[in-house]
């Protein structure tokens, strides 16, 4: 017995020492900027209103969610496309046919602020149809050749807003009707 004792003793000892670590390199702690991107789904509602004068026409109401990350590097957005295409006759010896989008094209990113607001940049087109008579029989506008007049809105914003903020700050009045234009955008951070 004191044999085999002596022998795995004396193999023990003949193998190589190797320090041991408490924590092999690759398992290290991720720095902060490697860290995970968090995304917070933002509920954003958009509504465009036209007024005449302070008498309330239309109001078109758009909803939708788009991550909103941490991170300045990552940017996921949304985009909506709503409309119709309306054909248009094109002079010339061969008489085509082309055709317009007209509705609403709305296209959003939101990025985190370090101080717990939001970075929402939007880019609004909203077109539509020119109305040739007013709601009490006038002729409002002479279409050229027979086709229609389209109105055409664009904005490009980008807003600093907290959770549940509405701003109202985009406002454009029609040059020929003289109908104001607003539009309003809220968010709301979902749990």
């Amino acid at each position: 017995m004191r044999k085999l004792v002596y022998f795995c003793l004396l193999g023990t000892l003949s193998l190589p020492l190797v320090p041991l670590r408490a924590q092999d390199k690759t398992q290290e702690k991720p720095k902060p900027e490697e860290r995970a991107t968090v995304l917070i789904p933002i509920k954003v509602q958009v509504v465009f209103t036209e007024f005449d004068g302070d008498k309330k026409i239309s109001s078109m109401p758009y909803a939708f969610t788009v991550p909103a990350s941490d991170k300045s590097g990552v940017n996921y957005g949304a985009s909506i496309r709503t409309g119709v295409r309306i054909p248009v006759e094109i002079d010339g010896k061969d008489q085509k046919t082309t055709y317009v989008d007209v509705g609403s094209n709305i296209d959003c990113r939101i990025q985190r602020a370090e101080d717990g607001r939001f970075l929402v940049s939007l880019i609004f087109d909203r077109s539509a149809l020119y109305p040739n008579k007013s709601s009490e029989g006038e002729r409002l506008v002479n279409e050229p050749n027979g086709q229609p007049l389209i109105r055409q809105f664009r904005t490009n914003e980008s807003l600093l807003l907290r959770d549940g903020q509405t701003s109202e700050n985009t406002l454009s009045t029609d040059p020929l009707s003289g109908h104001t234009m607003r539009v309003s955008v809220t968010i709301n951070a979902q749990k």
